[in-house]
């Protein structure tokens, strides 16, 4: 399941995440926040589906994996991921990556921390 997961959320994260609304004048990162939403649920569906950490783990560590081809020149630096457009730095590129790679271990670390608060206070 995290393979395939993995399939879909390297993609969808690096199609998406330029994606801004305007909202009351400023404007919104939504393809980030839809990614860091995305992969979220993602890492917590994984978890609930196996009862394990494991799945987790091997979504973020094949992310950065699957993205690589897609990232040309270098981390930030390919046709979706330009390290700059017209002299602007585009730090979205990087936050993706952090976000695609980032936000899994993040949740096992939150899984691991709450699993060991409970089994001290009980």
């Amino acid at each position: 399941m995290a393979v395939v997961l993995t399939i879909v959320s390297v993609p969808l994260l690096l199609t998406t995440h330029r994606v801004e609304l305007a909202v009351l004048g400023a404007d919104l990162p939504a393809g980030l926040l839809f990614g860091a939403a995305f992969q979220v649920v993602v890492s917590l569906f994984l978890w609930a589906a196996t009862g394990t950490r494991f799945p987790v783990l091997v979504l973020g560590a094949l992310w950065g994996l699957a993205a690589a081809p897609f990232l040309g020149q270098g981390a930030g630096g390919g046709v979706l991921l330009p390290a700059e457009l017209a002299g602007q730095v585009q730090l979205s590129g990087w936050i993706v990556q952090g976000i695609g790679i980032g936000v899994p271990f993040l949740v096992v670390l939150a899984m691991t921390l709450v699993g060991r608060g409970r089994r001290l206070a009980g």
